[in-house]
């Protein structure tokens, strides 16, 4: 210990970035994890350098604290931001929001809800639920969308049509009321169906305020898997009425015009009255004939599970939907 002592322990005469010698025009500083530097030496690095230039040059502490950047606020960054968060969050969002369209549907038992109607009574009690105190964080997403909404809103005088980030959170509204007579009381309750139809709404993106038909359409050609999880969503709507409005025990109409009638009643007016704009056309309901005829046979002669949301049920939207579009299966329903 004693020849340590002698040895090692030398005083510091030089700054061993320069090698020059501490003066009183070179003087020396310690850092926080105790190296000596030329305080000249030291300032360059820091202002100058290339690297981890807030950290020591010798051990890397960190002397500067980087400071996260602020999030920039505006609709494209804020709704990114919400689309990322995770599903915990998506799903208190969505469980208020299913409640508040139900407490709709029960003011307008015709579902024709205004624009006014969607932000007031359902997307923003269901943004300051999900953007409570529980979520600590400067940024949230949700309350940063919230303010956004509201300021925006309230600005142009509260009218009747949905603007910048208010256009995608409306037109999911318009998405969970159009799901709302379809799906079981019990599936609206569960995380995968949160994941699918948010899916479906934020493939649409920011500026399209409609779902439309022409998408519902382009989509079952399986020509891009862009609007896909919009195809999943109304296939799996498709599978629902089948499951609770078409059992097992009842007869099918025999003659095809009767069942496309029956088809189409299910699911271009039930399904797709209220939240989709636009026509479908006849060669898409004579692949709906095909698609709800498969589904019925998959679930009751078959006994297997309706659609709602569970991983791999892709490959069966995607498979139904191919064969569809097949010439030769035509007077095959």
């Amino acid at each position: 210990m004693e020849a340590f002592i002698k040895t090692q322990l030398r005083p510091v005469e030089e700054c061993i970035v320069c090698t020059e010698p501490f003066s009183a025009t070179h003087q020396p500083v310690t850092l926080d994890c105790k190296h000596i530097f030329g305080h000249k030496c030291i300032t360059k690095w820091l202002q100058d350098g290339r690297g981890s230039t807030a950290t020591c040059p010798i051990c890397r502490h960190v002397l500067v604290a980087r400071r996260n950047p602020q999030p920039t606020f505006d609709a494209p960054a804020i709704w990114k931001r919400v689309c990322e968060l995770p599903l915990e969050r998506l799903h208190l969002f969505m469980k208020k929001l299913w409640t508040c369209i139900r407490d709709l549907w029960k003011r307008k038992p015709d579902g024709k809800f205004t624009t006014s109607d969607l932000l007031e009574r359902a997307t923003f009690p269901a943004l300051i639920e999900a953007s409570g105190e529980t979520w600590s964080g400067a940024h949230d997403a949700f309350t940063d969308a919230y303010n956004l909404i509201a300021a925006s809103w309230d600005s142009l005088g509260r009218p009747d049509r949905a603007e910048g980030l208010a256009i995608p959170f409306v037109r999911l509204a318009r998405l969970v009321s159009g799901s709302a007579a379809t799906l079981p009381l019990y599936l609206t309750d569960l995380p995968r169906t949160t994941r699918l139809i948010w899916k479906a709404n934020a493939c649409l993106g920011l500026t399209e305020e409609n779902i439309s038909w022409e998408t519902i359409i382009s989509a079952s050609k399986l020509g891009s898997d862009r609007h896909f999880p919009l195809l999943h969503l109304y296939t799996a709507l498709i599978s629902q009425s089948v499951a609770h409005n078409c059992g097992p025990h009842q007869v099918l109409p025999t003659k095809r015009h009767e069942f496309m009638n029956l088809v189409v009643e299910k699911c271009c007016t039930k399904i797709g009255k209220a939240c989709f704009v636009g026509k479908p056309s006849s060669e898409f309901k004579d692949a709906l004939v095909f698609v709800f005829h498969e589904l019925w046979r998959y679930q009751h002669e078959q006994a297997r599970l309706s659609l709602r949301g569970h991983a791999g049920e892709d490959t069966i939207v995607k498979g139904v939907w191919a064969i569809a579009a097949w010439p030769i299966r035509r007077d095959v329903w």
